[in-house]
C-alpha cells in the first residue's frame, strides 16, 4: 500500500513537472526570480513551443516496472510554472524553481511524506523546446518503501508532433 501511494505521488508530481498536465495546459516548475548557482540574475529559461506534443515515459526503480502509455498534450502557451495541486494530502513539500545550469534547466523538490518518509527530487530538462525535450527526474527516498525505490529515475521524452487540434 505504501509503495502504491508513493508511486502515485511520484507519477502525479512528475506529470505536472513535465508539461503533461490535464485540461490541455502545460504545467512545469517556474523560473520567476530564480538565480543560477553562480548567483547571476536569472537567464531567460526555455519553455516548450505551443503545439501538440507526444510524451513518452520510462521509469527505473519502480517495483514491477511502472508503464505509462505515451500521452499527447496540447501546450497552448510557452511558459514554465510550478505544478498546481500535485501534492499528496499530508505531504509537506518545498520546491526550488528552475535555474539554468549549462545546457540544462534544473529544479529541486523536497517532500516529507506521511510516515516521516523523505523524498528528494532533482528535475533536469534539456532540449531545444521547438521539436524535442527530455525531462529526467531522479528521486531518492528515505526510508524507501522497497529497496528498489531507494532511488528512482523517470525519463520523459517530449516530441512536438504538430499544432493543437482546433477546439
Amino acid at each position: 500500500m505504501r509503495s502504491a501511494i508513493i508511486g502515485g505521488v511520484a507519477v502525479a508530481c512528475l506529470l505536472g513537472l513535465s508539461a503533461c498536465g490535464n485540461n490541455n495546459k502545460a504545467e512545469s516548475p517556474a523560473a520567476d526570480g530564480a538565480e543560477t548557482a553562480s548567483t547571476a540574475p536569472a537567464a531567460t529559461l526555455d519553455a516548450p513551443k505551443p503545439g501538440l506534443w507526444r510524451v513518452s515515459t520510462a521509469m527505473e526503480g519502480m517495483p514491477g516496472g511502472a508503464a505509462i502509455a505515451p500521452q499527447e498534450v496540447c501546450i497552448k502557451e510557452a511558459k514554465l510554472e510550478a505544478p498546481a495541486n500535485t501534492q499528496q494530502p499530508g505531504a509537506d513539500c518545498t520546491t526550488q524553481p528552475f535555474a539554468r545550469q549549462g545546457d540544462a534547466m534544473v529544479a529541486t523538490s523536497t517532500c516529507t511524506l506521511p510516515g516521516n518518509m523523505k523524498a528528494d527530487s532533482t528535475i533536469r530538462v534539456t532540449g531545444d523546446f521547438n521539436s524535442r525535450y527530455v525531462t529526467e527526474v531522479t528521486t531518492k527516498m528515505d526510508p524507501a518503501p522497497t529497496p528498489q525505490m531507494a532511488q528512482t529515475k523517470v525519463t520523459m521524452t517530449a516530441e512536438r508532433i504538430g499544432d493543437c487540434p482546433a477546439a
